[in-house]
């Protein structure tokens, strides 16, 4: 893999270094190319669309050694039942990459990537778990947090760049939702693409997680008014064929301003009581939790 590395100017009286690494570059035509118009990405609403989804979690992470390979065949949190979750996703559509968008059908996709988003709630944020002093102080500076999880790909799709995609959909809900830093945890594996592509920084040390089946993740925010910078500095006045700062922070989807649903009654019942048994690990804090989440809009959360 061939990597250049380039030191740009200070920001907040820092050197800023960045690569520029050839796995994820996009070409300045790559919007109006058909085969990159395969690929389309929305917000899961529909039981299959969220289905699928985790359930290409479920793959991703199994053979990834992040889960136990328990047979369930679907992957997901108790963060993911809170009404304002987003359960991103990527569509391929045979159609679209055949050039023939007269017979696309909406909602007729093969889900070939996800990614969720979990806003700050009384329920907290999953990686408090071992990162809750560094969450705390965040909040006590009065920065407005979400937590990206459930990352997956589909790897056959890779040449789509939806990893990118999916993210910048996921950038700008947050940005509509006036979020100021967006957290992770990221395996030992990952760190260096977190860092490097995605601007990323650490907080806390590497350590054992439960929801990583025991694999070390080490905490990582970005706070996006910072990121914006210093995209900016690397990228302004340059002729890269993968402008992140462009494709990122200049550049929005031609899409409306929707913010998908909250799980229905029965979408609840189903994911958490007849496909899985996942109630049965609430606990009460939880469950009183999720009662008062959804009370708040209106809705019954049926347990």
């Amino acid at each position: 893999m061939n990597k250049e590395k380039v030191i740009k100017p200070e920001l907040n009286g820092k050197t800023v270094p960045f690569e520029r690494r050839n796995e994820v570059r996009i070409s300045k035509g790559d919007e109006g190319r058909q085969e990159s118009q395969a690929v389309t990405y929305k917000i899961a609403v529909g039981k299959q669309e969220i289905e699928d989804a985790f359930r290409l979690v479920w793959n991703n992470y199994v053979e990834a050694g992040l889960q136990e390979n328990n047979h369930e065949g679907i992957r997901f949190t108790k963060y993911h039942l809170l009404p304002n979750t987003k359960v991103f996703i990527a569509n391929y559509h045979e159609e679209l990459a055949a050039g023939k968008p007269e017979e696309f059908k909406k909602g007729n996709g093969k889900i070939v990537g996800t990614v969720s988003l979990v806003l700050d709630s009384p329920m907290g944020l999953p990686m408090e778990e071992f990162c809750g002093e560094e969450i705390a102080k965040m909040r006590s500076q009065g920065k407005r947090l979400a937590e990206v999880v459930a990352f997956a790909l589909n790897p056959e799709y890779s040449k789509y760049k939806v990893f990118l995609h999916m993210f910048k959909l996921m950038f700008q809900y947050a940005a509509m939702k006036n979020v100021t830093d967006l957290c992770c945890s990221v395996t030992q594996r990952h760190i260096r693409f977190y860092r490097k592509v995605c601007l990323f920084e650490p907080i806390g040390d590497l350590v054992p997680y439960s929801a990583a089946y025991k694999l070390k993740v080490q905490g990582h925010r970005l706070n996006i008014e910072e990121a914006n910078k210093k995209a900016e500095l690397f990228y302004a006045g340059k002729e890269f064929d993968a402008d992140l700062h462009r494709f990122f922070f200049t550049e929005s989807y031609n899409r409306s301003k929707g913010e998908g649903k909250p799980l229905s009654e029965d979408l609840l019942t189903y994911f958490i009581s007849e496909k899985t048994h996942f109630v049965d690990t609430l606990e009460d804090k939880d469950l009183s939790c999720l009662r008062a989440q959804y009370q708040e809009i209106g809705v019954r959360f049926p347990f």
